[in-house]
């Protein structure tokens, strides 16, 4: 065969070939066409929700709080004694049980000299009392007779005058009884006792430590009583009231227990339009920092209907079927719970589109499953 020959077979096979693969991509356009007529046609499940009394809830979640708090901090110098190896997180302590102590040696010395030097003041103006004062010179005898250093300073007898309240401030006596009452208000300070029954939850102080006034020791909680806070929308407020009862569990543990509203914030959070709520609460199970859920019943909605809440959309608008076609409707959300959506504005007839379609838009034509109704 010439070359001649061999040009045009060559020849004759591109002419081939391009044909074919017009064919294919024709083919192709055509099948990706009827699969897209095909899918304006897809077939979609529809329901009919009903008009009804609805009884619901508010749900939230928030975090537990101990009511009874004691943050453990220093009004004295001084050096916490052995007492402090006690004093560990986790620890529990009864009421009125010493939970800290500090060195109060050098302290209580100053204050029993300070006792001692108002007895032989007060003894001092004995002879000027029992002539110028004689209705208050045996009262005042027998009181400095009965101070004991080791002991509280007893209140000092009443003036009996003015002009006797004017001689007892003039000696000194006034101030150095307030100066000893002070000191032994002091003395307190230096033993640290748990105000109410509870649990150590954090230390930051250990024994040896050298503390000084507004030294933070750690904090101590009672396991009594929680207030678990949640927010609830502004919309909502006008069923919220001190008293409410709130049904509550946790996601992580097994257990219900039963609440009550005891506060209501008197501000709302403006981006999210939401009121704090404290919910007070008891268990043994329970501890401070636990997230739980909280159940709230609100008042019936009459004449209203639930749908699915994965069919409503962020503008709150629903798809319905129309003619085989999606139509969206906008419709009234009341509140949503769970994996439905209360609403109302919608027709009892409205076939609502129980599908969801990725891409569905408005007048999409659909085909009804008559099997799924």
């Amino acid at each position: 065969m010439n070359k001649k020959g061999v040009s045009l077979i060559i020849a004759v096979a591109i002419v081939i070939l391009a044909v074919a693969f017009n064919k294919v991509i024709s083919a192709s356009k055509e099948k990706e066409k009827k699969e897209l007529e095909g899918h304006k046609g897809m077939l979609v499940n529809v329901i009919y929700p009903q008009t009804e009394t609805i009884h619901h809830y508010l749900q939230e979640t928030g975090k537990l709080r101990a009511v009874d708090r004691f943050e453990i901090v220093s009004q004295v110098d001084g050096q916490l004694l052995p007492s402090a190896r006690k004093f560990k997180e986790g620890q529990s302590y009864r009421k009125g049980e010493t939970i800290l102590e500090i060195d109060h040696q050098e302290f209580y010395m100053n204050l029993l000299g300070q006792k001692s030097d108002f007895i032989k003041l007060a003894t001092s103006i004995l002879p000027d009392l029992k002539s110028d004062y004689p209705e208050s010179y045996t009262e005042w005898r027998t009181y400095v007779s009965k101070i004991d250093v080791n002991k509280s300073l007893p209140k000092i007898p009443d003036a009996k005058s003015e002009q006797e309240r004017f001689y007892l401030s003039g000696k000194g006596i006034l101030s150095n009884y307030y100066s000893v009452k002070s000191g032994e208000e002091k003395l307190v300070k230096y033993t640290i006792k748990a105000p109410f029954t509870g649990i150590v939850t954090s230390v930051s102080a250990e024994a040896g430590t050298a503390v000084r006034p507004g030294s933070a020791m750690g904090t101590m909680i009672s396991t009594e009583q929680y207030d678990l806070q949640i927010t609830i929308p502004l919309s909502n407020m006008d069923q919220i009231n001190i008293g409410t009862i709130a049904s509550l569990s946790s996601s992580e543990i097994s257990g219900e227990w039963q609440g009550k509203v005891v506060r209501i914030s008197g501000d709302i959070d403006e981006q999210s339009q939401s009121v704090k709520v404290f919910i007070r609460t008891s268990g043994q199970a329970l501890k401070e920092g636990m997230y739980l859920n909280a159940e709230i019943k609100l008042n019936p909605l009459k004449d209203a209907m639930k749908v699915p809440r994965k069919m409503i959309d962020n503008n709150n608008r629903i798809f319905i079927v129309e003619n085989n076609t999606l139509q969206l409707k906008e419709v009234q959300v009341i509140t949503r719970e769970k994996d439905y959506a209360i609403i109302k504005g919608l027709d009892e007839k409205s076939a609502v589109l129980a599908t969801v379609i990725k891409s569905a838009y408005d007048g999409m034509p659909v085909r009804v499953n008559e099997s799924g109704k």
